[in-house]
C-alpha cells in the first residue's frame, strides 16, 4: 500500500501567498489544505489531522499565536513552522516559547520549504510511546 501524502495546513492572509505556497507543495506532492485566518483554521483542525503546519503569525482577528495554542492541543504530533517577515516582535517570542518546530522568514526560498516540511513530516509520523511528539530539541531539525 503506497504510503499517504504529507499532509499541511496553510495559515496565510495574504492569499496571493497562500496560494503559491499551496501550489510549491502540491507540485511536491503534498497536500495543502488553506486557511486565509485563525478561525479558517481552527474548523480546518476540528477535520483532520495534518503532518505540518505552516502559520503565519499576524493574521487578522486571532493571531497565529492562538492557532498555534489549538493545534499543540488538539494535534500534538503535528509540526509547527511559523512564516513571517517579522525578524524580532512579541508574536514570534510567544510563538517559540509554545515550542514550535521552526521559523522560516519571508520570503521563504520554495526548495527550503519542500524540503523542511518533508523532514518535519518524516519527525511528526514517527510513533512514540506516549503517543505525543518528542520535545523539537531532541526530534526536530
Amino acid at each position: 500500500m503506497p504510503e499517504r501524502s504529507i499532509r499541511v495546513l496553510l495559515v496565510e492572509d495574504n492569499v496571493g501567498l497562500l496560494d503559491t505556497l499551496a501550489d510549491i507543495l502540491e507540485v511536491a506532492g503534498m497536500e495543502a489544505d488553506k486557511a486565509v485566518d485563525a478561525p479558517a483554521a481552527l474548523r480546518m483542525l476540528e477535520g483532520g489531522r495534518y503532518d505540518v503546519a505552516v502559520v503565519d503569525m499576524v493574521l487578522p482577528g486571532l493571531s497565529g499565536v492562538d492557532v498555534i495554542r489549538k493545534l499543540k492541543d488538539s494535534s500534538p504530533a503535528t509540526r509547527i513552522v511559523v512564516c513571517t517577515a517579522y525578524y524580532d516582535s512579541e508574536l514570534l517570542t510567544q510563538a517559540q516559547a509554545l515550542g514550535i518546530d521552526q521559523t522560516v522568514h519571508k520570503p521563504a526560498d520554495p526548495a527550503v520549504l519542500v524540503d523542511l516540511v518533508r523532514k518535519l513530516a518524516a519527525y511528526s509520523r514517527q510513533p512514540t510511546a506516549d503517543g505525543l511528539r518528542p520535545p523539537a530539541s531532541e526530534s526536530g531539525p
